[in-house]
C-alpha cells in the first residue's frame, strides 16, 4: 500500500482503521466511542490532529489549496454533520453515524477533567476560558488569542505555532474557525515539535462554556441543529448557510455523476 508506506516514511501518524472517499475526503467510517478508543493514546504523543468535515468545508475545499493539505496530514476526518450523513451514505460511504466536534470535544474535556490533563486552547475568548476553568478545575488551561486575520501575517502565525510548541499538552484546541485551524494544525504538525492531539472545532468550546446555547438533544437527533444555529445567531449564519447549499448542490450533482 504505497500511501500507508509513504504515511510511515513522513512520520505522519497512521489511521489502520477503515476510512470510505467521498468529495475527495477519506472519512472515518467507526462509531464515536471507537474513535475515543483510537484517539485517546494520541493525547500522549507526537502532535497529531483531527479535522471535523462539514458542507461548508467540503465548498471550501473546492478552492483553498492551504485547506486541502491540511485535510491531507490529518489522522482522522470525522463527518462533523447529521445532514451530510445521508449524504455520504447516498454516495456509498458507510458511516455508522456522525460525530459532531462538538460531542467529541466535549467527551475529551471530561475526560481530561477526570485525568488531570493539560489543554493549549488558540482562540476562544479569555472570558469564555476563564468560564473553562471554573467548570473544569481538574484541567490546567494554556490560553493563546491571536489577533483577527493572523492568519494573513506570517509573524503572528509563528507567535501561535510558537506558543503551541512552548506549551506541551494533552489536548490542543483550535477554535479558529474553517480554513483557519486547520491551516494552523497542518503547520504546528510540520515542525515536529509539538505534543498531543489537535482538535480543529470552531466555536465548541463557546458551547462548553455556556456563552452560546448548543440544541438540545433532541433537536440534533432530528438533524436540526442547523435550524437551531441560525435562530440562535441569524445575522451570522444565515447567509453562510445559503451561500454554502447554493454552492454544495453542483458539487453533489458532479460526485453523483461520477
Amino acid at each position: 500500500m504505497p500511501e500507508l508506506n509513504a504515511k510511515r516514511e513522513s512520520g505522519l501518524p497512521v489511521d489502520t482503521g477503515i476510512a470510505m472517499k467521498a468529495f475527495d475526503i477519506d472519512f472515518y467510517t467507526g462509531s464515536k466511542e471507537q474513535l475515543l478508543t483510537r484517539i485517546l493514546p494520541a493525547c500522549q504523543q507526537p502532535f497529531s490532529y483531527i479535522v471535523t468535515p462539514n458542507i461548508n468545508h467540503i465548498v471550501q475545499l473546492e478552492h483553498d489549496q492551504r485547506l486541502t493539505e491540511a485535510y491531507a496530514t490529518a489522522s482522522y476526518r470525522i463527518c462533523d454533520s447529521r445532514v451530510l450523513l445521508p449524504i455520504l451514505r447516498l454516495l456509498g460511504v458507510k458511516l455508522e453515524e456522525a460525530i459532531p466536534g462538538s460531542t467529541l470535544t466535549a467527551d475529551l474535556m471530561n475526560i481530561a477533567a477526570e485525568r488531570h490533563w493539560t489543554i493549549t486552547v488558540v482562540g476562544c475568548e479569555a472570558n469564555n476560558v476563564a468560564l473553562l476553568r471554573a467548570k473544569y478545575p481538574g484541567i490546567t488551561f494554556h490560553h493563546d488569542y491571536p489577533p483577527m486575520g493572523f492568519i494573513k501575517d506570517e509573524m503572528a502565525v509563528s507567535r501561535c505555532i510558537d506558543f503551541v510548541v512552548a506549551h506541551p499538552a494533552n489536548l490542543v484546541v483550535l477554535a479558529l474557525g474553517c480554513p483557519t485551524q486547520e491551516i494552523i494544525a497542518a503547520r504546528i504538525f510540520a515542525t515536529g515539535q509539538a505534543k498531543g492531539l489537535g482538535l480543529c472545532v470552531g466555536g465548541s468550546l463557546n458551547f462548553l462554556a455556556g456563552s452560546v446555547k448548543r440544541a438540545p438533544e433532541w433537536v440534533q437527533n432530528l438533524s436540526l441543529e442547523w435550524l437551531h444555529r441560525i435562530c440562535a445567531e441569524p445575522k451570522r449564519l444565515l447567509r453562510r448557510y445559503a451561500h454554502d447549499a447554493r454552492r454544495f448542490i453542483p458539487i453533489l450533482i458532479r460526485h453523483l455523476r461520477t
